[in-house]
């Protein structure tokens, strides 16, 4: 039996829900620290002369970018794993919606909103300003729309990322009426396809472009992991640190490849590091360091669209003082990583989660 066939065999005893494993969510607070590390050493380099490169070049032993790659596998797993009691009900592509909805869109346009009000009061306070009701609007619906600096990106720009993740949604909510075993190979069978549609195509409209782009698979390799973490596969440490080690290398590597493929160069290797997080056993959480984590995995979506505040707000207060220098350089770099990490616990807790809540009475979700 093929593990697409498996994954309605789950265990009965494992829990759903994201968090009965938590070192998916420590691995979601690594990724957003990762972006967010990777954001605040490029603004860092304004103060040595290096604006929109990090630092120092010892701050980029690893492709932090390479974060957001992590997300779209986590993304894919999730999808899957918290859906199981979804498939085949005839409501399911309602409810599915409803739930990523509530879970991705009021945090995300409170933060758009902030940058269209204070373009709106204050056109040269953001670098991009706003280049069309059109292109709000579109910001807006997670609609890919072409700057004239070439870029597809959103007002706020870290939103690139949510356009790729309610496409996905799209995606699966088309086959969630059908049982597991159906709709989990068509899930994969049209992201295969769509990355193929943009390789071999190359189509010239920049919407088209965008979600054929060859990062869209990594939504795929998450979800047949995520069947076959529910088939019951589990390693042991050894192999499990293996698939670590073999990932950070891969990273390495795929970051001096230029010509391979997003999708391949950081999905495969992003892939492993989930692999040896999802096929651990299942065990409760044993110490405040893990639980820490976990709670910043809870937070990391706030973590993801928060950090770029508090590392603006940093750099003003570095340049009006004027420190300079690689002591200056590290402080600001540690402020702007701790402020982060406080921002988003505390909009988490007070803003992400009653609107979350509130979104989903909203839809009946």
């Amino acid at each position: 039996m093929s593990a697409a066939a498996q994954v309605v065999q789950a265990p009965a005893a494992a829990a759903l829900h994201p968090r009965a494993l938590p070192l998916v969510q420590v691995l979601r607070a690594v990724a957003a620290l990762s972006v967010a590390f990777l954001h605040i050493t490029q603004q860092a380099g304004v103060f040595v002369g290096r604006p929109g490169e990090p630092a120092y070049g010892w701050l980029r032993p690893l492709p932090w970018d390479a974060g957001v790659d992590v997300f779209f596998v986590i993304s894919g797993f999730v999808m899957v794993w918290s859906s199981m009691r979804l498939f085949g009900r005839r409501d399911a592509a309602r409810l599915f919606l409803g739930r990523r909805i509530a879970r991705i869109v009021p945090l995300y346009w409170a933060m758009t909103s902030l940058l269209v009000a204070v373009a709106l009061v204050s056109p040269h306070a953001i670098s991009d300003g706003l280049e069309s009701i059109r292109y709000v609007v579109a910001s807006y619906l997670f609609i890919p729309v072409q700057r004239p600096d070439g870029f597809i990106q959103p007002v706020f720009r870290l939103g690139w990322t949510l356009n790729y993740e309610m496409l996905f949604y799209a995606i699966f909510a088309l086959f969630i009426r059908l049982q597991a075993r159906v709709a989990v190979p068509w899930v994969v069978a049209t992201i295969v396809v769509l990355a193929g549609i943009g390789r071999v195509l190359r189509p010239a409209s920049p919407a088209l472009a965008f979600w054929t782009d060859s990062i869209v698979l990594e939504f795929a390799f998450g979800v047949l992991l995520a069947t076959l973490a529910l088939s019951g596969a589990r390693l042991t440490p050894a192999p499990r640190l293996l698939l670590v080690f073999a990932a950070l290398a891969l990273l390495v590597v795929s970051d001096r490849l230029p010509e391979l493929p997003r999708g391949l160069a950081y999905g495969v290797p992003c892939t492993l590091l989930m692999a040896a997080a999802v096929l651990a056993p299942v065990r409760p959480i044993r110490s405040r360091w893990t639980e820490f984590w976990v709670l910043l995995g809870d937070a990391s979506y706030a973590l993801y669209l928060v950090h770029p505040f508090p590392m603006r707000a940093f750099e003003i207060v570095w340049l009006r003082l004027g420190w300079t220098g690689p002591a200056a350089v590290l402080a600001y770099i540690a402020s702007a990583v701790v402020a982060t990490i406080v921002a988003a616990f505390a909009l988490h807790r007070w803003l992400e989660r009653p609107a979350t809540a509130a979104t989903r009475r909203l839809l009946h979700a």
